[in-house]
Formats: C-alpha cells, structure tokens, sequence
C-alpha cells in the first residue's frame, strides 16, 4: 500500500500554538507557531535568521524545556517527560548535523557501527545493518577510512549513515547541506528523498529556497512549513 493511500497517518510531533521568547528580548522567538510531522512525512521546515530555528531543535531534542502542553509526542506532552523518558524519546529520533558529530579516531564503518554497539546489537547483525546503509549511502569503497581524510559531502554521507542503521521513528535533518555547494547538496537531498520513499519520516531543515524548490521537483508531496521572526 502507498503513503498516498493511507487514510490518516500517525502523527509524531504535534506543536500547538507555541509562543515563547527570551525575557531579555522584546521580540517572540514564537507567536502560536504549530505544526504536526506525520509518520512518513517529507517536511521541510523553512527560516530565516533569527526565526528561532535552533531553539525548535533544542525543544524537539528536550534539550530546552518547552512549555506545558505545547510540545507533543504521540499525544503525550514532552514537557512532563521525567529523565528517562527523555532519554527514551531521544533514542526514537535521529538527528543528522550541519557539523556531523562523528568521532575522528574511527574509521567509517565503525562510525557507523558504534550506535549499534552501544545498543547491545549481535555482531551479525550488526555487520548486515552497516553494509546496508553504506550501500544506501554509496560509501562502500570508503568504509576502512578516517574520517579526517573525507571531504564534507562525505561526512554527511556517514551521517546520513548513521541514522539509517538507528532505525529511528523519525529523522531530524538540522541544515544538512549548509556547508556544501548547491550541486553537492542535491545529492545528499537526493539521498534523504530515497529514505522517505522506503517509509522514513524527515524533518530537513533549511534556509535555502533554492535547495526547497529542488526538492519539491523531486516530491510532489513535501511539506512545507515556515518559522518566521515575530514581534511583541
């Protein structure tokens, strides 16, 4: 059965009319901002400088505590989650950084190997989830390198990587492509675009319309959401 065909779709995330700034500014950062990610979703979250991108990550990661009833998760609100429930939540994400986060003293297949690790995952298994996703990734003749030796399309790339072996409920995209060029940057939009055609639920996090209109030529049915600055 096609997501097209599906009559109502899970929702993940739901923000319902979220309002917020810092005190020390007269400006919002939000003014009964909302949105809902629906599983299976391709959603891309458009901004400007200043709009309060950053902080939407770091309330979506719990990171920040947003306010109550705000903020949901499969309808339960994270701002009542206690420690471990937080901890819980964040392993049902992924999140893939403009920087990377990957450790440098690995190699690319143990880059990508050691969240499995840490999650207790057979060897064997272990071994076919990492060739799969290096398959999915076109990395498989880089797997034995460094990741000082890669260039940054690369390192994204073992991101990307990273989240697919995770199998997360769904994949925050933190401004992916913000250090590539436009044509390096499709390819890894491109990439994205095939997860969610095998069922993964993105969130890409973008201010370039460019990249958005690209992406919309690929996926007629993206999403598209806006976070703009308001004023008090």
């Amino acid at each position: 059965m096609k997501k097209e065909e599906t009559i109502e779709k899970e929702v993940l995330i739901d923000i319902e009319n979220l309002t917020w700034g810092y005190k020390e500014s007269p400006e919002f950062i939000y003014d009964k901002f909302s949105f809902k990610l629906h599983k299976w979703d391709f959603a891309v979250l458009k901004w400007v400088s200043g709009s309060g991108k950053t902080t939407l990550v770091k309330f979506l990661l719990r990171q920040i505590k947003p306010p109550y009833k705000k903020i949901f998760y499969k309808k339960e609100d994270i701002a009542r989650f206690s420690n471990r429930e937080v901890q819980v939540y964040r392993r049902r994400m992924w999140v893939i950084f403009q920087d990377f986060k990957l450790i440098d003293w690995k190699n690319v297949y143990d880059n990508i190997s050691y969240t499995l690790e840490m999650r207790g995952e057979k060897k064997w298994k272990l071994k076919d989830m990492v060739e799969e996703a290096l398959n999915k990734v076109q990395l498989q003749d880089r797997k034995d390198m460094k990741i000082p030796t890669l260039s940054w399309w690369e390192k994204q790339r073992v991101s990307i990587a990273r989240a697919i072996v995770s199998r997360p409920e769904f994949i925050i995209a933190d401004e992916p492509t913000g250090n590539l060029d436009f044509e390096t940057a499709k390819i890894i939009a491109d990439i994205l675009i095939d997860l969610n055609k095998q069922w993964n639920t993105i969130l890409f996090i973008t201010h370039d319309m460019y990249l958005v209109e690209y992406m919309k030529s690929k996926l007629n049915n993206i999403r598209e959401i806006e976070i703009w600055k308001k004023t008090k």
